[in-house]
């Protein structure tokens, strides 16, 4: 989606939420819903899957786009410098995405951030920050 010219037609509707909230999670142009759903008919199609299976992972995918877009950071101090939790994103990852743009791209989990070098450098301290306000 932040490919130039998909972003400038398509997904730039989603990114007018410089401080998302829960309902950014749904704020999007229509051919992005589009593309997004195209993903069900390739897993359908390769995959010998479960109709429960579908069900239940479009209830986790809505859950954790939501909580990514929370604007408010749910996940305990030191969360992000955890073995486990550091792969994970969180609500102060991608709203630095929406403010910034060029960094934070993973929604749901951060190992492709991190692999490419995508994560902003300051996120780490961004979320403790966060976590100490509280």
């Amino acid at each position: 989606m932040h490919l130039k010219h998909i972003y400038q037609k398509v997904h730039l509707v989603h990114h007018l939420s410089t401080n998302p909230s829960p309902w950014a999670a749904f704020a999007f142009h229509p051919y992005e819903s589009i593309l997004e759903t195209l993903i069900l008919p390739v897993i359908v199609f390769i995959l010998p899957i479960h109709l429960y299976a579908i069900v239940i992972f479009l209830i986790i995918m809505t859950l954790m786009n939501v909580i990514g877009h929370l604007g408010y950071e749910l996940y305990p101090s030191g969360f992000v410098t955890h073995p486990i939790g550091r792969w994970n994103n969180t609500a102060t990852h991608h709203n630095m995405h929406h403010r910034l743009i060029q960094c934070n791209y993973g929604l749901y989990f951060n190992w492709w951030d991190f692999w490419m070098n995508t994560n902003h450098p300051d996120y780490i301290q961004t979320f403790q920050n966060i976590k100490q306000r509280k």
